[in-house]
């Protein structure tokens, strides 16, 4: 049976953090040299892409001080600077030691210094959204927070979130942060644990964000490609390129939702935008079960996998 053609239903814009954004936002681990670590051969490219993104329509540009470190910041403070017509979220609260390490670091004084780090880097007096990047449990959560609230309080920050609480945690966070802004975490067509943490969050109304949205990771290259390959007729049938569907489910199952995008091609930017607003049909999604389950069967997601998305 042929879907039904998308629709345009859902709005392709969402409040975030006290700004109307559209709902795919530029997720900026690939201005980096790859994989979040070093800088770019050509540094002038990265910034194109920036630029690029900005012309496509993006107003959401989403990255952290873990990514470089400090590369894809400096890379956006350079392009769009102190720019008052775009959202620019960071995070602080992870640790590199090297390419391939990701620590979490939650001590109160270092979250401080990243703050004021990423300010520079930024080139911004206040940063839009702060994202505590991962929850440390060798701090106590009200010491990580209170960090970061009195940032707030100062004025260098406008709006805190959160990154990849478990259920537990975020009752605790919003025990400490009732104003929380957002909360961001891995959510795709594969890795759907976090619809629960989603649901939590529509109900009082804050913003769930997506990463990892087009299966950046967790998938082996060839297996991915089987996926979207067998994903492929549904999209036909939609007049959608596949990752356009792939974003579209997110925005269909989660009302409140927006995802953060990966990217080194400009051509793919105005795609991603305009997937913003499709609203899948019914058929559509049970179809995009059926082929997730009979191409996925027994295979487990492991972020370890080397693909890179945002």
């Amino acid at each position: 049976m042929t879907s039904s053609p998308a629709s345009l239903a859902v709005s392709a814009r969402l409040a975030l953090a006290g700004r109307d954004v559209v709902r795919v936002g530029f997720g900026a681990a690939r201005l980096t040299a790859g994989d979040g670590w070093g800088r770019p051969v050509d540094p002038e490219r990265s910034r194109a892409l920036v630029r690029a993104a900005r012309d496509a329509g993006v107003d959401y540009f989403d990255t952290a001080d873990a990514l470089g470190p400090g590369v894809s910041e400096t890379i956006i403070g350079e392009t769009l600077g102190d720019a008052d017509d775009v959202l620019v979220a960071t995070k602080v609260g992870m640790l590199r030691a090297g390419p391939r390490t990701w620590d979490v670091l939650g001590h109160p004084n270092y979250l401080r210094q990243q703050v004021y780090s990423s300010l520079l880097r930024l080139r911004r007096e206040r940063i839009d959204l702060l994202y505590l990047h991962r929850i440390d449990p060798a701090y106590p959560l009200a010491d990580q927070l209170g960090a970061l609230q009195d940032l707030r309080d100062q004025g260098l920050i406008a709006r805190l979130g959160v990154s990849e609480p478990t259920a537990a945690q975020l009752d605790e966070v919003l025990a400490l942060e009732p104003r929380l802004a957002a909360v961001q975490s891995l959510y795709n067509l594969v890795a759907r644990d976090n619809a629960v943490i989603a649901r939590t969050l529509d109900e009082r109304g804050i913003p769930f964000v997506a990463y990892w949205p087009l299966i950046g990771r967790g998938l082996s290259h060839e297996r991915h490609a089987r996926l979207f390959a067998a994903l492929a007729p549904i999209a036909a049938d939609l007049d959608v390129s596949t990752a356009e569907l792939a974003l579209a489910w997110i925005f269909t199952t989660l009302p409140n939702g927006l995802a953060v995008v990966g990217s080194r091609s400009t051509r793919h930017l105005a795609g991603n935008v305009a997937a913003s607003g499709v609203r899948l049909p019914v058929d559509a999604l049970a179809r995009i079960d059926d082929v997730v389950a009979r191409e996925l069967a027994g295979v487990r997601f492991d972020p370890s996998e080397p693909r890179e998305d945002a």
